[in-house]
This record gives structure tokens, sequence and C-alpha cells, in this order.
């Protein structure tokens, strides 16, 4: 009888005979329109709260070395007292070279490696600016003797750290190792042992060379002395002659690239398994600001996590290491930090050649390329991480709290569904019938992201170069910046007098357009940038939901005010007061990472972030017909 009943139905509703109630149709897209922002904000903060989940103990994994052949810690050391001596040797003599010019300290690096038995070159570079740049880089190969040497690994140093000081200790580390290496014949990949100029500008032109993309005759990769594929990178960062009391790990790349996880994990292992175990943080944060506080555990990890994203959202490398993984070269920076809080925590060289040597131990069982462990991850701690699958479904929130109201304004409109004149018992079209003004969303949406490709040119590096030189830096740099505004706000000004003189054109169509952009934009830059894609969406998600076209004055000058703090400009200008950073410095650490490393944050911020921010600004001078 059941079944009877329900065929029954089934014929009834195929048949076209069930009543159409308008009233309670109408009822029910009032509905989906009041709560759908309401449902969009509330997914927002869920999103938010899953994010400040992750440095949580309970959600985040401990770190395991996924690769059974790196076996850290497993091998015998031969590094012993005297290498210190000799370490030590090496760096009082450094210290007279190193305020020398860079021809000076390179040749005296180049002799010691030449001495060693090392094959050694030294490659002039310039680096192409309004004022070139010119260094040398000293490097030396150790071949091994049991290989094809179709495999490397890279043991580098730049002449200066991070702090400013010189790196004294990192390359008097450095060379003692070398003699190490050659004396040893247990090598299955031979080593690179690589000393840069100009930090971040020398490795990028060594790397530029070594794979045969510079345009210099005098190092092209035919005359270039060359080893094998890089499968590991361990850089050197210990500024001047005192012992440290933390050691920090630096992993970031460019554009939000990430060394595999096992290479951190295995020096993370080797630093607990020294005697007396080194004390590792991340970055260069040894204190925790919350030491006393009630939750200083899980606010330590939150903090080394915003650390790490604060490099990543830039698309710029936390260390010369970061520019490695350009060329799938899995690579990290350590560093010394200086302090003497704990000073039964001390090390020196004893404990950094160690390290060092262990770590070249284990990457020498690799078998092949690392691919065991992750390449997406967060690390709120060195020893635990938060994977991609814990990561992302907040992106897929933030998204979600966009596309549902671009779906809701298109269909449904922005003003109160009414009832129709005429009630009839008819079955209702599967959507409304009204003509919607797409084509005046889509050229303001084209025209905006037109000018953001003329902002991008007129900040490229070279336009300034080759039309500017008359200029100082920074005065280029003012100008093209200057540039930069005068054409948005001509854009932004032309399409308001469109937007008066076409009779048919419609806000709210263009609002949901531009959020459906946006969401797109933040699904699809996560995957490449995960903390470029969160920034983006924490950023704009609530202003640009609560921006609507109105014909009151306070109000489009309010929105208006909000757009601007919102815009390149206004973040750059914001970000300039907090950090007393000048501004200038700021556009040109942006045009350098551009030029030098290729980051993409100038490229998104041109022509995907700022055309919306200027299409949202032209909406609140449209008017809403739906």
């Amino acid at each position: 009888m059941l079944l009877q009943k329900l065929k029954a139905r089934w014929a009834l509703r195929n048949a076209g005979t069930k009543p159409f109630n308008p009233e309670k149709h109408v009822k029910l897209l009032r509905m989906v329109q009041k709560w759908v922002p309401i449902f969009s904000i509330l997914l927002f903060f869920v999103a938010v709260g899953w994010i400040l989940i992750l440095p949580y103990e309970g959600y985040n994994k401990r770190t395991y070395i996924s690769e059974n052949a790196l076996l850290p810690g497993q091998a015998n050391l031969d590094y012993g007292f005297n290498d210190i001596r000799t370490a030590e040797e090496y760096r009082d003599r450094i210290v007279d070279i190193q305020d020398k010019d860079s021809e000076t300290r390179a040749n005296f690096i180049h002799e010691e490696f030449r001495r060693t038995g090392f094959v050694s070159a030294l490659q002039h570079y310039v680096i192409d600016g309004k004022t070139p740049k010119m260094g040398v880089n000293t490097f030396a190969i150790n071949r091994a003797p049991r290989s094809d040497g179709k495999e490397a690994l890279i043991l580098s140093a730049s002449w200066m750290s991070r702090t400013g000081e010189y790196n004294t200790n990192g390359i008097a580390s450095l060379l003692s190792l070398a003699k190490l290496f050659k004396r040893n014949v247990y090598w299955a990949k031979d080593v690179i042992l690589l000393v840069t100029d100009h930090e971040t500008l020398g490795t990028q032109a060594w790397l530029d060379a070594y794979h045969g993309m510079t345009t210099s005759d005098e190092f092209s990769s035919i005359v270039m002395p060359r080893s094998g594929a890089v499968q590991g990178v361990v850089n050197l960062d210990f500024p001047g002659t005192q012992n440290y009391e933390t050691l920090g790990i630096f992993f970031e790349g460019v554009n939000g690239q990430l060394p595999n996880l096992d290479l951190i994990n295995t020096i993370v292992a080797v630093a607990h398994r020294t005697s007396p175990p080194i004390t590792i943080t991340l970055h260069d944060d040894n204190k925790n600001p919350y030491k006393n506080h009630e939750y200083s555990s899980y606010l330590g990890s939150l903090h080394h996590m915003l650390t790490s994203m604060k490099y990543l959202v830039l698309g710029k490398p936390s260390s010369d290491a970061g520019l490695y993984l350009r060329y799938t070269i899995d690579a990290v920076t350590i560093h010394g930090i200086v302090g003497s809080e704990h000073l039964n925590h001390l090390f020196g060289f004893l404990r950094i050649g160690r390290l060092v040597e262990s770590t070249f131990r284990s990457l020498n069982n690799l078998l092949e390329h690392f691919h065991q462990s992750f390449f997406f991850y967060l690390l709120p701690q060195p020893n635990r991480y938060v994977s991609i699958s814990q990561y992302m479904p907040p992106v897929i929130l933030f998204s979600c709290a966009l596309i549902f109201q671009a779906l809701a304004l298109y269909y449904l409109g922005s003003k109160q569904v009414q009832l129709p004149l005429e009630k009839k018992d008819a079955i209702p079209p599967a959507y409304s019938l009204q003509k919607r003004h797409t084509m005046f969303a889509f050229s303001i949406l084209v025209i905006t992201h037109v000018t953001g490709i003329i902002i991008f040119n007129l900040m490229q590096p070279t336009f300034g170069w080759r039309y500017l030189g008359q200029f100082e830096e920074s005065q280029t740099l003012l100008i093209q910046y200057g540039a930069s505004i005068a054409v948005c706000i001509v854009s932004v000004s032309l399409s308001i007098g469109y937007t008066k003189c076409s009779p048919e054109h419609d806000g709210t169509i263009l609002k949901s357009f531009s959020l459906a952009e946006t969401a797109l934009v933040i699904a699809t830059v996560s995957l490449l940038n995960f903390t470029l894609g969160v920034a983006t969406a924490i950023l704009v998600i609530i202003p640009y939901s609560l921006i609507r076209p109105t014909t009151s004055y306070a109000s489009k000058s309010v929105q208006i005010l909000l757009l601007l703090l919102l815009s390149p400009v206004g973040l750059a200008t914001l970000f300039s007061k907090i950090t007393n950073v000048a501004l200038i410095e700021i556009l040109a650490s942006i045009l350098s990472d551009y030029h030098i490393v290729k980051s993409w944050f100038l490229t998104f911020v041109c022509t995907v972030y700022w055309p919306i921010n200027m299409a949202m600004m032209i909406l609140v001078f449209s008017s809403s017909s739906t």
C-alpha cells in the first residue's frame, strides 16, 4: 500500500497537478536572501577558528623520518679537536680579511680550497640594475671516489649573516669541514663547497650559472666546473666569533615553496642526538615571549607558525637556502643564535662540525631524490607539523563564504523578493526570467584588469632603468609608484562616469562577479601559496561582503575609505607605519624580490588583487536594479 501511495504521488507531481503556492515560494526565497550573508560570515569565522586550532598539539602531529635510508645520527663521526683547532685558525685569518674587498676575500677562500686539493674556481657576476652590483663567489667540488658524479650535495655560507654581522664562524666551519670531507673516502655523492658574496644576490647568480641560465660568456654552463644533480643543501649562518645558545632553522623558499620535511627532520634528529643535545628552534625566535602565560605552549607554537607565514605570504625566501627550492633542490639554513640565559646550552665549533658532518653522512645515504615526506606543511614547532589535509579545509570555507553570496546575488538580487501580481496555480520557472545586465559587470572587470596590467608594467624595475635613468633610485621608485596610483585613479574615475551614463548597469551583478572572482583567486592561489590565499581571504571577505551600491554620501565615503585602506597603497602605508620602515624601502624590497628571486607577489598584487579592489570601488557608485 505504501508503494502505491508513493507511485501515485510521483505520478501527480509528473502530471503537474500539484498546486503551486507562490507565497511559500517567495517566503523561501526571502529566507535565503536573509540567511546567506549571515551563513557566509559564520563560515568565515569557522575558517579563522580552524586556522587558530592548527598549532594546538592535540590537532597537529609529531614529525617522523619517512625515508628509511637517511638513518640520522647513526654514523660514527670524525670531526674532533684537530678540526676545532683548524676552524679556530681559519677564524683568526678570516677576521683579518673579512673587511676587505670582495676580490681579496674570494681569492683567500679560493687558495684555501686549492691547497686542500679541491677543483676550485671563482665566479665574477654582475646583477643588472640602475646601479649594477658586482660580486665574486668562490666554490669547490669534492669529487666522490665511489660514484659517477651524477649526484651532489652543497655546503654553503655567505660572507654576511642575516644579523648584519660577518659570517665568521660559518665560513670557518665550512673550511674545516672541507678538509674533513677531503680526507674521507666514504662519499657516494660529490660535495660542492660554496662561499657567496652579497647574500641572496650571490647565491642566485651561482644557481643561474650552474644551471646554464646566465647570459655571461665567462661562466656559461659549458666552462663552469660542474657536478651532478643537487640532492640537498645546508647553508651555514653563524655570525661573529662567539658561541651560540640555540640553533635556528630557516626553510621558507620563494613563492611559498618548502623543502621536503625529511630534510628538516634529519637536522632536528641529529641535533637531539648530539651529546649534549643542541637546542633547536624555528627561525631566530629562541625566547618564547609567552613563557609565563597559562597557554605558553600553544601561544609559542602559534607565534612560530605566524612567523613562517609572514615569510611565505610575501613570496620571499627567509634565507639564502630558499633560492635553491626554485630548482627543485631541498635546502635549509641553520643559524646560530647568541644568548646568555642558559650557559650550559652554549655550543661552538665542535657541535657545529659534528652536526653538519652527521647531516651530510645521512644525506650521503640517499638512494634517490627526497620524495617520501611532505612538501606541503606548516611547522608550529621543529618536531611537530600540520599536513596539507589539515590546513586546506579553511581555504574551502573561505571560498564557499564568497561563492554562496555571489550565487544569491546573481539569482535573487539584493532587493526583497516580491509576490507576483497574478497568482496562478502553475509550475514556476526554474529561475527568474528577469534580465541581468552581465555585460556591464564583465566590462568593468576587464577594464580594471587591463589597468592592473598597465600598473604592473609601470612598476617593473626595467621600466625605471629604461625610461627614468636620469633620476636617483629612490626618485625612480616614487615616480613609478605615483604613476601607478594616477593610472588607478583615472581608470576608476572613468569607469564611474561610464556607470552613470550607461542606462543598463547593475551593481548587484558586479558585486556577484567580484565576489566569485575573489573566491576563485583564494582557492587557486592557496594551492600554490597557502599563506597568501589565507591572508587575502582574511583581509577582504568581511569588507567585500559589506560593500554595496548606495545613494548616501556618508555611506559612500565610509566604504571608499575602507576600500582605500584595503588597496595596495593603503596596506603598504599601514605596514610602513606599523613597522617603522620607510615606504621606499618596502617598494625596493618588493621590486628586488621580483627581479632577483622571481617572486610572484608583485604580479599577484598588480594583476589580481588591485583590479578586484578597483571594481569594488566602482561598485559603490553604481546602482542596483535587482
